[in-house]
């Protein structure tokens, strides 16, 4: 068998926001591929040439980063900051998806670290409607079993996500550096305001 080619992305830089109508399908579009820089010196790891994205949003989110004038650094997962998880009940360690430091207009150097997630990564699930009483309907109880497994899990990553932010949260207040978790309904202006005290 003949080698897979390697999935690229072209460094078309845009402020173009994240989808609004595609949903979390397209945030889930785990084909990883590679980001190839058209600004090598403004990527942190030196030597670097391509990055690997790992969702759909961070393939869009990296020409941004490179090609936007304002951001002046940047790197992808650049550090680790350890959390608690609650799932495994002990230190784990949380990559933030991005790090860049951004020059505004009127000279102003801000430095973010930004979680790229959509917005239903952060709200709490519904548990599935229990089944009537008595109910002994074998595709009732498989679908209802499914359901709720699915809650447990949805569930479970909601909790690991907010234990990563605070974590990240806290990071940042200690180093003076800006929070943000870029979803579909915040991710506009960043990189074009103006900074103001």
């Amino acid at each position: 068998m003949g080698r897979r080619k390697r999935k690229t992305v072209s460094p078309e830089a845009d402020n173009r926001p994240f989808p609004r109508k595609r949903g979390n399908n397209y945030y889930n579009d785990c084909r990883k591929g590679y980001y190839h820089l058209l600004n090598p010196g403004k990527y942190m790891v030196e030597g670097t040439t391509e990055v690997q994205y790992k969702s759909g949003w961070e393939r869009d989110f990296f020409p941004i980063c490179d090609g936007n004038e304002n951001v002046i650094r940047w790197a992808y997962e650049p550090f680790d900051i350890p959390y608690s998880s609650p799932v495994l009940m002990k230190q784990s360690l949380y990559k933030p998806d991005v790090y860049l430091e951004i020059k505004y207009d009127d000279g102003h150097v801000e430095k973010w670290l930004i979680e790229i997630k959509p917005v239903a990564y952060s709200v709490v699930p519904k548990p599935p409607r229990p089944l009537p009483p008595g109910c002994q309907d074998p595709k009732k109880i498989a679908s209802f079993q499914k359901r709720m497994a699915s809650y447990q899990r949805k569930s479970l990553d909601v909790a690991t996500n907010f234990a990563k932010w605070a974590a990240a949260e806290e990071w940042c207040r200690r180093h003076q550096v800006n929070w943000m978790i870029f979803n579909e309904q915040n991710s506009r202006g960043l990189f074009k305001r103006t900074h103001s005290s």
